[in-house]
């Protein structure tokens, strides 16, 4: 999506959805163009088991140049959307995200995935179950896949597993992957860690003491309409963490109490936070 909107209006979001919804439609892809992306079902293990929690997986396998979108777009685009046709009992959770990526879309940054991520979910089967053919799980998928241009697809996907009552289940071929995706998912931030932030002017400062140096800092908000997305992170080491300066949304018109969303330290992966926001406390000369 390769759109140059200028202004500071609090129209600028809607702006935004409404150019992609229609560079959408005047770019989609026909029937039969290949849709950039690859969607699969896949199960952690080769079987389900009563009266607990498996996980499945939405695996995108994105053509490169091409990404797929966070929880939070960014400055434009739309999450993966699911809608799920299991069998009566059982019950899917919400999608856990892993951490994302600042994609550069020209004057734009999205928040998304590129090359490829696992969407997991947890699905949760009944005590007993009078199944004796495999489980049908199926599901779809509506996603928008964006380069300079954005497709919208549809993909629809499933899988059979049997249902065991054994103690322990065999691992299928995809688990490596769910092991490294469990890695990406973002930890509650530790409550050793001392979290907050300053609201000064047309900035948020964001700082974090978790006891260490650190160099590295990308924050991730939770709503889309705090921060600047396109708008340089700077951050700044400190002996026992690292401040992070973020430039306020235009479309932010009341003040926040807290500042939520997903931050990212270098190789310690990415962590939950939800810092009060204090005010800037002018002092006389």
């Amino acid at each position: 999506m390769a759109f140059d909107l200028m202004g500071g209006s609090h129209s600028r979001r809607s702006a935004l959805l409404l150019f992609t919804a229609l560079t959408t439609m005047a770019h989609a892809a026909p029937a039969s163009a290949p849709s950039h992306l690859r969607v699969t079902l896949l199960s952690e293990y080769k079987a389900l088991a009563p009266a607990r929690v498996s996980w499945i997986g939405l695996r995108f396998e994105i053509e490169s140049g091409w990404h797929i979108y966070w929880k939070d777009p960014g400055d434009s685009g739309e999450p993966p959307s699911v809608q799920w046709e299991l069998p009566a009992g059982l019950r899917a959770g919400a999608i856990r995200w892993p951490a994302p990526e600042r994609i550069p879309d020209h004057t734009l940054i999205d928040y998304g995935y590129e090359g490829g991520v696992l969407l997991m979910v947890p699905i949760r089967t009944p005590p007993e179950s009078a199944a004796r053919e495999p489980i049908k799980i199926a599901a779809t998928v509506k996603y928008l896949v964006c380069r300079d241009v954005c497709v919208p697809g549809t993909a629809h996907v499933a899988l059979s597993l049997p249902f065991s009552r054994r103690e322990s289940l065999q691992p299928s071929g995809s688990r490596a992957l769910f092991i490294q995706t469990r890695s990406r998912w973002p930890k509650p931030a530790p409550r050793s860690w001392k979290i907050n932030a300053l609201g000064a002017g047309d900035r948020f400062v964001l700082t974090l003491c978790t006891g260490a140096s650190e160099r590295h800092a990308v924050f991730f908000p939770d709503d889309p309409s705090v921060i600047k997305n396109a708008a340089p992170q700077p951050a700044v080491p400190l002996a026992n963490g690292v401040r992070v300066t973020l430039q306020k949304s235009d479309l932010l018109v009341k003040p926040l109490p807290r500042l939520e969303g997903v931050v990212v330290l270098g190789s310690k992966g990415a962590f939950v936070i939800s810092a009060p926001i204090h005010s800037e406390i002018k002092r006389g000369g």
